[in-house]
């Protein structure tokens, strides 16, 4: 299961929802998780309690405050990374309208033998995630 932790300023619910539908989304068209398998968590902080460049974020900043996703999938392909960097910063900055708000991503991969789902690893579970491989040429770069 792919999963994603958002970290942000405290936000409205309905802003909460907007980013959940926008990055899911994002998500599924950038590298073909299902919807229905990609959870994210939204870890958000208060003023005065993350910094970036040695200051305190508060919403009178002019700066950014510190953002930050961490993405928690499988292997994906260099083009699919691409894609899924361009697709979650522009949902993110579209639902916030805040054009310079675009946060560090981080993306940790796991071959399908590290990630358990139900109990079971996903090897065990599903024959095809036995069968993919989890490195591969990087090709072109």
């Amino acid at each position: 299961m792919p999963s994603l932790e958002v970290t942000m300023p405290r936000a409205t619910l309905e802003i909460r929802e907007k980013l959940a539908l926008r990055l899911t989304r994002a998500v599924s068209e950038s590298a073909g998780f299902e919807p229905e398998i990609f959870g994210i968590r939204f870890l958000e902080y208060d003023e005065g309690v993350a910094a970036c460049g040695g200051m305190l974020w508060n919403a009178g900043s002019k700066d950014a405050p510190y953002l930050h996703f961490l993405l928690y999938c499988p292997r994906l392909s260099r083009a699919q990374k691409q894609s899924l960097a361009t697709a979650l910063s522009a949902a993110f900055v579209s639902v916030l309208k805040k054009p310079d708000w675009l946060p560090v991503i981080h993306i940790c991969e796991h071959p399908y033998d590290n990630i358990v789902v139900g109990g079971k690893l996903l090897s065990d579970a599903y024959d095809e995630c036995a069968q993919k491989r989890f490195y591969y040429d990087m090709g072109a770069v």
